[in-house]
């Protein structure tokens, strides 16, 4: 057993911490830590931190005795690339065999979603891909299949017209079969008759229609094309068909710690805990996180998913949040926490600035922004705001956008604002959008040669072309297949991908669109095939054409004061630190009203929230309880400065009783602006 002492926790804080600061007593009983518990840690607590020292020190020790391993995980990328910035430079070993640094989808997919399906098929899998499995279904559902009749399949498409789950439908693995679910986390899949068709399906049809879906969904699987969501399917085979799989896996890694626990999904936590939490579990395993902060869709809340242990760690501290804020957000923790502000100023004082509260006039609702950059101007050239104009000032909500003209969202707060598409899919929809897929500051060849490679694999893949085992190609395929079998081409390929890959980066996207469709049909002649099936990808004009850097500040930022005032939702800042944060009120659903003003009336008067949940009757209660965590993530993200938008006439019904000491308070009537 390890043996954390004094001397490691100094060695930590010289690596992780400024100079002169120290982790507390908090952070040390974590830090010493080696049994499995979980740590309850309030926003700001600095959790991350302290699990970081803990692996700095550690890899101190290693190799472990027997080689066993260290497994850390996370919800995101993101968080695993921060891991790897702050302490890979330091610990060398612990990011290589035989321990595992990433996230719960790539632990998954190495440790037991590719093995469960190499040990199956005989092969590894194709891709996991969301993307490509959506698009390879969608293909394959409206195949013929062996056996069927024509009214059978017409049967299956009328079905799907109708209920619409053939995305969305998932497989579920238990006692050595394979069945149908709603989605991951669902209910089995009823196949059942539309309400709008006259006749009922009979008993047969409606099974056939059940095993059309079936067969479906394994042929896309047997093609080697899988949702993430698959690979918890294949983790559950390769565990009941592997006696002591797990055993393998527990010896494998001596420690296991898992960061934000609380995001992970009902299907990630129960395989953990399957994994790593039975009583005769060879491997210590931590869960950190904030069970408060979760506010990701489920259909189980994340307090029921995650049971936490009766003893375990708290981090009640923050360093983040002022006393103010801090006062207010502890109003809003649902599971049992402890939270105290200790947030200073550079200088070591206490930052003291009130929350301000903007009450608008429903006319007003676009100057709400405005408004809040000219009080944070003015608190900037106080002096008592620091002038970071790096990501530091956001306007937050949650929901972005309305169908309905009296419904507020952060659309008619901010009407430019624009969502962002996903960098980090790698399927398309025409061969233009491969070209927009990088940030302004990415100047990588490898990037570009991918994002191209990507685009002609796609090619391949609407051509219906296969390699000699009758799979679709991968990049890799592809491009050992040129070079292998079309030696002399090879080099021009590849010659062009790299004059291709250097023009992305010059932005040269008219001339790179005409080169490549100049040169496609001779790419498909490398595999004995013609432009056919792919015209249209290759010559449609781009729909994905993510914003530029100019475009991005006009859209999804406010700029007036000569700073930026981020405008986003709540989902997208989760995790973030910001030195000031106006949070929007916006429409979300009915129950309890339909606004945070409505649902949070009491909080905002200093009723925790567990006392309104206990007394609550009537419909509403789990509104009640999403908008508390959603804005207990908003309202915990800024050190300085917490602004709050909420319309007037919600104020007079609701909040007219808060305590206006404890409040700054903007009114914006609708002839005049008057501060108060």
């Amino acid at each position: 057993m390890i043996k954390i002492t004094d001397e490691d926790i100094n060695y930590a804080e010289g690596i992780l911490l400024k100079p002169g600061q120290n982790f507390d007593l908090e952070r040390r009983l974590f830090i010493r830590n080696l049994c499995t518990i979980d740590l309850q840690a309030v926003p700001g607590s600095g959790k991350t931190t302290a699990l970081l020292a803990k692996l700095l020190i550690i890899e101190k020790r290693l190799p472990l005795s027997e080689n066993r391993g260290i497994l850390v995980l996370s919800h995101t990328n993101a968080a695993i690339d921060e891991i790897k910035g702050r302490i890979g430079h330091h610990c060398p070993k612990l990011f290589s065999y035989p321990n595992f640094v990433g996230t719960i989808q790539s632990f998954v997919d190495t440790f037991l979603a590719i093995p469960a399906y190499v040990n199956k098929f005989k092969r590894k899998p194709v891709c996991i891909d969301n993307e490509i499995y959506s698009e390879t279904i969608e293909k394959l559902f409206k195949y013929g299949k062996k056996g069927f009749k024509q009214q059978e399949k017409n049967n299956a498409l009328y079905y799907n017209s109708n209920f619409n789950v053939l995305h969305t439908f998932r497989f579920s693995f238990g006692e050595g079969v394979f069945t149908l679910k709603k989605s991951i986390n669902g209910n089995p899949l009823e196949i059942k008759t539309p309400s709008k068709k006259l006749k009922p399906f009979t008993s047969q049809e409606l099974k056939r229609i059940s095993e059309w879906l079936w067969i479906t969904k394994m042929n896309v699987m047997e093609a080697g094309i899988l949702h993430f969501d698959d690979a918890y399917a294949l983790a559950d085979v390769i565990l009941y068909n592997i006696k002591g799989y797990k055993e393998l896996i527990q010896k494998r890694f001596q420690y296991v710690f898992v960061d934000e626990m609380q995001d992970m999904e009902q299907h990630q936590f129960q395989l953990l805990e399957t994994l790593f939490a039975n009583d005769n579990s060879k491997s210590i395993y931590q869960r950190l996180g904030d069970v408060n902060q979760s506010i990701f869709p489920s259909s189980i809340s994340t307090i029921d998913i995650w049971r936490q242990r009766k003893d375990k760690l708290f981090l009640k501290g923050s360093h983040r949040l002022s006393k103010p804020i801090a006062n207010l957000v502890s109003k809003l923790s649902i599971a049992p926490s402890e939270l105290e502000g200790r947030g200073l100023n550079n200088d070591g004082t206490e930052i003291t600035i009130k929350p301000l509260l903007i009450i608008y006039d429903s006319k007003k609702v676009t100057e709400v922004i405005p408004t809040f950059s000219t009080k944070l101007n003015e608190y900037i050239k106080s002096g008592l705001v620091p002038d970071d104009k790096s990501n530091a000032f956001h306007a937050i909500g949650w929901r972005k956008n309305h169908d309905h003209d009296n419904k507020i969202c952060l659309s008619d707060y901010h009407p430019d604002l624009k969502g962002l598409a996903d960098k980090s899919e790698i399927d398309f929809e025409t061969l233009e959008d491969y070209f927009h897929t990088h940030s302004n500051d990415d100047y990588t060849l490898a990037n570009r040669r991918k994002s191209l490679l990507n685009a002609f694999v796609k090619i391949l893949r609407i051509e219906g072309v296969k390699d000699e085992v009758a799979r679709s190609f991968t990049i890799t395929r592809m491009v050992r297949f040129i070079r292998l079998s079309r030696s002399n081409e090879y080099p021009i390929f590849n010659l062009n991908i790299y004059n291709w890959s250097v023009k992305l980066i010059d932005k040269d996207i008219k001339s790179i669109k005409s080169e490549i469709q100049k040169y496609i049909p001779d790419f498909l002649n490398l595999f004995n095939c013609e432009l056919r099936h792919s015209a249209d990808f290759v010559s449609n004009p781009a729909i994905y054409i993510p914003i530029n850097n100019e475009e991005e500040e006009a859209v999804n930022y406010y700029d007036k004061d000569g700073f930026k005032i981020n405008v986003g939702t709540v989902h997208s800042v989760k995790g973030q630190t910001h030195i000031a944060t106006l949070y929007l009120e916006t429409f979300f659903s009915t129950g309890y009203g339909s606004y945070e003003s409505q649902r949070l009336r009491n909080q905002f008067i200093g009723t925790h929230i567990s006392e309104t949940i206990e007394n609550h009757k009537g419909a509403g209660l789990e509104k009640i309880k999403q908008s508390a965590k959603m804005a207990y993530v908003g309202f915990s993200r800024p050190t300085h400065l917490l602004a709050f938008a909420v319309e007037e006439s919600r104020f007079e019904s609701f909040l007219k009783h808060l305590n206006k000491k404890e409040w700054d308070i903007i009114e914006l009537k609708k002839t005049a602006v008057i501060d108060s």
